[in-house]
């Protein structure tokens, strides 16, 4: 049976009955909805009539399907009094206020169960759902066939110069795997749960209120939005980090896209950034994959080509955008670094300048811009310096030891650097970009560095 995997875990979670847990009211307690989803009854889910009340009902109708079939046991209702009319019907028999269906909560009646909430909220409900784990053979499969071709195509990449670069890279992945195996199952933050709930809104049919919600409602038209498809999208996009690290290095000198891994990983700040679930992993793996464009891309003389190379880099730049606005001066470090090419720097930058007009016009822009410097910036930033101290320390020695040419690539890691880490006292978001660009620049001091190059 579908619940075999997870009702010895379930038991204990639930044991206690508490009236409420993490923000979720649950009436007549937790224990009663302990019993519902323990239980052999079939389910029908009815949302209300507005898009964010469709869109929730998605989520517990796809989320209950792991562990319970269709059917006509049990109604789930999803919504509030004003937009579910079913809800509204069976309301007196909760013995509520009818003012308590506008907040977050999980009432279990006798053949009934009722998920509240408003569009400000409901989203605090995932939290009675989060520790259901039970992927569909469907994800597990789809997600590790995915991991094993980003592999595959990074380690033929990586071996076909003849060197160490492959094993150094193999060597990164097993330690990527031992992480995933060891580490705590990543969770989604209360500020990706609220476009999480956007763009459940978007995919019944309601407007694009952000340019991730609208990524990730494109999404989940295509994949079931529960929290093991969450999880498995976030370990793919980490690996793509991992693996764009070794693109970032010198190309004669791939192996030391390990140093950038561990510089970075080694970081507890760093870690914590992306060891959560939200919008900045697909952030920095857009932005790490632009990263590694320019870094090794020779632009090529054919219009044509270079076009073509040219849309690609704005395509990656304008994700990173859509998750973090302030990464769109990326093009302008880019054309100051590399000032030569005009027509390939002009269309860069006018193809990034107009996605990103368009972007915020037709999809809304992200959330929280910063009106001032942010109150925990420079907190953040000293705890950055900290965390980078191995980094910098590595830094220093290369610039000491012989004379380093600040030019190309170099020029670019360290441009980025003076420009996002001081905006980062505005936008500490910025800090993990920071974290890779630094990096970066410190393999490509050690790279020239090297004797004989």
């Amino acid at each position: 049976m579908k619940r075999a995997l997870f009702l010895a875990a379930l038991i204990i979670l639930l044991a206690a009955p508490l009236a409420s847990a993490g923000g979720v009211t649950y009436h007549p307690d937790r224990a009663a909805f302990r019993e519902f989803l323990t239980s052999d009854s079939t389910y029908r889910v009815v949302g209300g009539n507005e898009s964010w009340a469709r869109g929730w009902a998605y989520y517990i109708d796809e989320k209950l399907d792991t562990i319970k079939g269709h059917g006509d046991g049990v109604l789930v209702l999803v919504g509030n009094v004003k937009n579910n009319r079913l809800m509204a019907e069976v309301w007196n028999r909760t013995g509520l206020p009818a003012e308590e269906s506008f907040h977050p909560s999980v009432i279990i009646l006798n053949d009934t169960v009722l998920i509240t909430g408003s569009k400000d909220n409901i989203y605090l409900t995932e939290l009675a759902f989060r520790e259901l784990w039970n992927p569909p053979l469907s994800s597990v499969l789809l997600s590790s066939l995915l991991a094993l071709a980003i592999v595959t195509v990074f380690l033929t990449a990586l071996t076909r110069d003849g060197k160490h670069a492959g094993s150094f890279y193999l060597l990164t992945v097993s330690l990527f795997v031992l992480w995933y195996l060891t580490g705590q199952r990543p969770a989604p933050t209360e500020g990706f749960l609220h476009q999480f709930l956007q763009a459940l809104s978007f995919t019944k049919g309601g407007p694009p209120e952000s340019p991730l919600s609208v990524i990730m409602g494109l999404v989940f038209r295509v994949i079931p939005p529960i929290e093991e498809n969450l999880v498995f999208i976030h370990w793919i996009l980490v690996l793509l980090v991992i693996s764009c690290s070794f693109c970032i290095a010198p190309r004669r000198f791939r192996e030391m896209g390990f140093i950038i891994f561990g510089l970075t990983f080694v970081a507890p700040m760093f870690r914590e950034e992306i060891g959560t679930i939200s919008g900045g992993i697909l952030g920095l793996a857009s932005f790490i994959a632009a990263v590694a464009i320019i870094s090794n891309v020779t632009f090529s003389p054919e219009k044509g080509k270079a076009l073509a190379q040219t849309v690609i880099l704005s395509a990656f730049t304008l994700l990173a955008t859509a998750i973090n606005p302030y990464l769109a001066l990326t093009p302008l470090v880019f054309v100051l670094v590399f000032p030569k090419r005009y027509l390939r720097n002009y269309t860069y930058l006018a193809l990034t300048a107009l996605g990103v007009f368009l972007m915020y016009v037709y999809l809304g822009f992200p959330p929280h811009i910063p009106q001032g410097m942010d109150p925990n910036g420079p907190v953040m930033v000293r705890r950055f310096l900290l965390n980078s101290g191995l980094a910098l320390a590595t830094a220093g020695y290369a610039v000491t030891r012989r004379e380093v040419k600040i030019k190309g690539q170099t020029a670019f890691f360290l441009l980025a650097t003076a420009v996002y880490l001081p905006l980062s006292l505005f936008v500490p978001s910025l800090l993990p970009y920071c974290f890779v660009l630094l990096a970066g620049l410190v393999v490509r001091l050690l790279y020239g560095f090297t004797p004989g190059t």
